[in-house]
């Protein structure tokens, strides 16, 4: 006996849930609206309220689905190369994927949602990286790494920066971890 296989239609939240991860991750939540959300999910917009309790449930809940940073699982000694591997992925020209990086950018200086992606990048990113780089001014140290590793994402990927983004991704690797180490052996 043979089961057929069904897939799944996906759920009203859903629907919704990915249209608000689109939207929000890439435009930014003051630069959305729940019409701009429910017509993309192709729903009705009470039903934001319905399951989300609102405009900012909804963002929380897209927040939700940010896995912790890949690199903090690594041990003291890989910490460095697996934080380089996880901000210089290849540039897809075509993409206009929401990424976890993007939603950060794009709502970051929002002034709703600003204070609380800035919590969620010192509590998520730079608090844990501080206690595993550990010693004296991990947390200058810790600042100093990411703000390297934005710094070289943002060049990349938003300004487009034809040196970085089209230099071969093991130099560009090898640059950066350069520049990474420079800012874990600041010592004050």
């Amino acid at each position: 006996m043979t089961k057929a296989l069904t897939t799944k239609a996906p759920t009203t939240r859903d629907k919704l849930l990915v249209a608000a991860r689109q939207l929000f991750w890439t435009r930014g939540y003051s630069n959305v609206s729940v019409r701009d959300i429910t017509g993309a999910a192709g729903v009705d917009a009470a039903l934001v309220s319905r399951y989300f309790g609102g405009k900012q449930g909804l963002f929380e809940a897209t927040l939700a689905e940010v896995a912790p940073w890949e690199a903090l699982a690594a041990d003291r000694d890989g910490l460095l190369a697996a934080a380089v591997a996880s901000f210089t992925h290849p540039v897809d020209d075509q993409s206009e994927a929401a990424s976890a990086f993007s939603m950060l950018l794009s709502n970051v200086i929002d002034p709703e949602m600003g204070p609380r992606i800035q919590d969620m990048v010192q509590n998520g990113m730079a608090d844990p990286l501080a206690e595993t780089i550990g010693g004296p001014r991990a947390a200058e140290r810790a600042a100093m790494l990411l703000a390297v590793l934005f710094g070289l994402a943002l060049m990349r990927k938003n300004f487009r920066l034809g040196a970085l983004k089209d230099m071969p991704l093991e130099e560009l690797r090898q640059l950066t971890t350069h520049l990474a180490e420079a800012a874990l052996g600041y010592r004050g």
